[in-house]
């Protein structure tokens, strides 16, 4: 089915593929040429929404003009040819903006709180804390009952996710995390660590777990890998584990996937957290949106429209 893009978020995934540095093929292939043509080139973006445009021959899906959420590579041009099971119909009342980030965001937040085995009142730290996933994160957290330290930068930040339900933890360096970490209540056991960072950040996270905490690895956003010392999972029995959207995707059955589906739109119909925008810029305008989306303290997402 053809669709008609008129929104797309910018994400981390994608300023990483920009980058050649996002997915298995970043280890085995060249850098991708974005504006290129020829051997190379690619087109960004992961996801957006729009509306059908056309059917194929023979192809069942949703109705042309329908409003339609979309989940394939290339989403940053004006329309996409995908199969139907790459769109999900949005439910009335959500906007373009929030369903253009339907599929990558909330479905991460919802498969991440699957792998969370804590009970309530237990510790989940949060590197990134600010991010749109962590603030998923927070809100349906906080619903099980566990006691969520995002870790931010600024005090701005740490009063939005206070609002969430959060304790946020506002640290200027990664020495300084295992200090506020102990300074809270309940003397700092932290059972679970949902790391985004790596680098410094992510090493001072595992430090902070108990012993047989759980490690979870889903962001690079530092650029900077873990280190992690034998003593931590011989000794300390700590585990630590991955996690990549589109590979945990492949392995959901198809009722999984459809209560799945339906679990995150009724998630963000009723309000989820984490799907704000903070500037719009026309899909011509896309470096300059880059740009934007590179800086640090912006309140919500880029959008590219058109």
């Amino acid at each position: 089915m053809r669709v008609r893009l008129s929104a797309r978020p910018i994400n981390p995934s994608d300023l990483l593929f920009i980058q050649g540095s996002y997915g298995r093929e970043a280890h085995f292939a060249p850098r991708p040429e974005m504006g290129t043509r020829g051997s190379g080139w690619a087109v960004a973006g992961f996801e957006g929404a729009g509306t059908v445009d056309a059917l194929g021959s023979g192809t069942r899906g949703p109705a042309p003009g329908t409003m339609v959420a979309v989940a394939a590579t290339g989403t940053w041009q004006e329309q996409v040819c995908v199969p139907s099971t790459s769109v999900i119909p949005i439910a009335p009342g959500v906007s373009a903006e929030a369903a253009c980030q339907l599929t990558v965001n909330p479905f991460t937040a919802h498969l991440l709180m699957r792998d969370i085995a804590l009970d309530p009142g237990d510790t989940l730290l949060l590197t990134a804390g600010a991010s749109a996933v962590s603030r998923m994160v927070i809100h349906l957290a906080s619903k099980r009952g566990l006691r969520c330290l995002p870790v931010v930068r600024r005090r701005g930040q740490a009063r939005a996710l206070a609002r969430l339900g959060a304790q946020p933890l506002t640290v200027s360096s990664a020495d300084a995390l295992a200090e506020a970490v102990r300074g809270t209540p309940g003397h700092g056991q932290v059972g679970m660590v949902l790391d985004a960072v790596g680098g410094a950040l992510g090493d001072a996270a595992l430090r902070c777990l108990r012993p047989a905490g759980r490690f979870l690895s889903y962001g690079m956003l530092s650029g900077h890998p873990l280190s992690i010392h034998p003593d931590d999972l011989v000794f300390r029995q700590v585990s630590v584990q991955g996690f990549w959207l589109p590979a945990r995707m492949e392995h959901l059955g198809e009722k999984e996937l459809s209560s799945l589906t339906r679990e995150v739109q009724d998630a963000v119909v009723c309000g989820l957290p984490g799907l704000e925008v903070a500037e719009r810029h026309d899909l011509t305008d896309f470096g300059c949106a880059l740009d934007r989306a590179m800086r640090p303290g912006r309140e919500g997402k880029v959008v590219l429209t058109g």
